[in-house]
This record gives C-alpha cells, structure tokens and sequence, in this order.
C-alpha cells in the first residue's frame, strides 16, 4: 500500500486527493493546505490530517501530488524528492526553464519525477500520435493547435500568471508528444484585455525538419458561451492529416431554460468516481511507483514544454521578434 499525499489544495488538488482517496492501492495520509479556514472542510471531506507545511509529511509518505500555484513548484517539489518520494507535479513544471532544471536536478534517479500534462492520457490524443509516429501523413509540413476558453476561467490564475502559461503549457507538449517535434524558435504577439498580464496570445512556432506551426490561446470567449473550451490540434503531411477536437462537449444538459455543454471526458465527479483523463494520469502515476517503472510524463518533457512557453513570452516582451531556444534563458 503506498502512502499518498497531496500539496495544495484548490480545484485540482481536490480532484488528485478524491482519486487517491479512492484508490485501492492507496493510503491517503494527509495534505498540505496553508489557509486555516480549508482546514477543517478538508478534514471533515477526506479524513486525514491537514499540514500547514510539506516538512511535516516527508517522511511519512511514498507519493505526493504538487498542486500548488506554479512559481512554487520548485520549493515545494524539492523537498520531495530528495527525501526519496515520488512526486507528481502538475503542469507547468515550473516557470522557468532555470527552475524546471533545478527540479530535475534533484531528482534521485529519472523516474522519480512524472508532470501533469493530462492530454497525454487523452485515447484520441493516444490515437493521433499513433498515426502521426506511424508515418501514414509522411514528412510533416505543418501543425496548428488553439486553446480558447471563457472568462470565467481567468479570474483567478490571471492574477498570478498568463494565459500562454495556464493554456498554452498544454498545447507546447501536445505538439512534442503527438508528433516528437521540438520548437526551435516562436514568435509571439499578445494582447491584455482583463488583466496585467497577455489575455489573447497568437504564435508561430518553427520546429525541427523545417515544420512551421501556430499556437492560439485566449481565455476571452463571453461566459454565455455553452461550451466554456474551444481547443483543437491539426497535424498536415505530404499523405494526409490528423485533426482532434479537444472542446470537450460530451453531455448536453437541457431545460427549459437553456442548454449547458458539460465535459465528462476531462474531471472526474465531484465524487471522484467514472472514468477520465485525470483519473488515468493519477493511477498511472500510482502504478508506476508501485512497480518501480519509468514515469509516465518523464521530467524532461516538462522542461521541453515550459521552453516553448518561455520563448513565447520573451517574443511578446520583444514585441513579436522571433526568439531561439538559446535566447530565452
């Protein structure tokens, strides 16, 4: 029985504690949350000790979820794993390439460290990279990818981060994992609208064997919007094409008084019950620690990916002049 448990305790850690809550091979043994008024709801809703601080928990357990605001990633996955845990930290590694190394530099060996980057988990992501890695499109001339979501989304995460980081992290690994590209260069132009930091970003991006690409984000879509995601991956070949839409409109829920688009393919229950993508990389991550595999999402993907996102943001800081892998650190 592994011994589990999870840092920081919004939205997502929630989903990471209800699944490991739920696991057969998992003890959940506590979380760590630093806002007192959490503490009790979250000891009543799981039945566990809640830590104000990860010192408190690093001997006591074999896994952890990293759930926490993106630039303390770093503090709080470190710790980890150089107590010898397993963490799985979610998406983006970490804000900067510099920091996203430093966490892979504390790493005891390569597996010890899997990222969240939950379209991995996706079947249809699972299925376009089988077609495209197969060769069925031939050479690859071009791929676009977009990520454009409602307002509601970035109320909170748009006082601390923007949008390419908080949408555009999982599009920089969608591409690298569906077709083994890697961004060598972007250009960036970007826009605030709701807050201080780039509402709507637009890049074009040159990968390796002279693929070209675009990568939209915005989180600007009116919140009257049924389907609060519209999201899509496009690959071209010389033979052919893959396209996946990623908006996740599985249930329709109608009344007389409207319609709600409800994604059930993505989040579990509030219950943590049903099958999803989360669920998957979460059980993924347990499996892998039982067994002493590989991770499932190895840490340098996570850096590969906060790279792309790293020199889109030094391309809108140079007001859309193209930025190199080399030049964004």
């Amino acid at each position: 029985m592994l011994r589990a448990a999870v840092v920081g305790m919004g939205w997502m850690g929630q989903l990471h504690a209800g699944i490991y809550h739920q696991h057969p091979g998992v003890d959940l043994v506590g979380l760590v949350e630093p806002d007192p008024a959490a503490e009790q709801p979250l000891r009543d809703r799981f039945g566990v000790p809640v830590h104000r601080d990860v010192e408190e928990l690093l001997d006591r357990v074999d896994v952890v979820s990293v759930c926490t605001p993106d630039h303390l990633h770093p503090q709080t996955t470190i710790p980890f794993l150089r107590a010898g845990v397993r963490v799985l930290v979610e998406k983006p590694l970490a804000t900067s390439s510099a920091d996203a190394q430093k966490i892979l530099d504390a790493r005891p060996d390569p597996h010890a460290l899997s990222v969240g980057h939950i379209l991995r988990f996706d079947p249809r992501v699972v299925r376009a990279r089988e077609l495209v890695r197969s060769g069925e499109l031939g050479p690859l001339w071009h791929v676009d990818v977009w990520r454009d979501t409602t307002r509601t989304v970035a109320v909170r995460p748009s006082e601390r981060t923007s949008v390419a980081w908080f949408l555009g992290i999982h599009d920089a690994d969608l591409v690298r994992f569906v077709t083994g590209l890697t961004a060598v260069r972007v250009s960036a132009l970007g826009r605030a609208v709701l807050s201080a930091h780039a509402d709507t970003v637009y890049a074009t991006v040159r990968y390796d064997g002279d693929v070209i690409g675009s990568m939209e984000n915005n989180w600007t879509l009116p919140d009257g919007r049924p389907n609060r995601a519209l999201a899509g991956l496009r690959v071209v070949g010389e033979h052919g094409s893959v396209e996946i839409d990623l908006g996740h409109v599985d249930l329709l829920h109608a009344t007389s008084d409207g319609a709600v688009n409800g994604d059930t393919r993505n989040w579990p229950s509030r219950a943590a019950t049903g099958v999803s993508n989360i669920r998957t990389e979460v059980e993924e991550f347990v499996r892998a620690a039982a067994e002493g595999a590989p991770a499932p999402v190895p840490g340098e993907e996570g850096l590969a990916a906060v790279r792309v996102v790293e020199m889109t943001h030094a391309s809108l800081a140079a007001d859309g002049a193209p930025v190199g892998a080399g030049d964004a650190r």
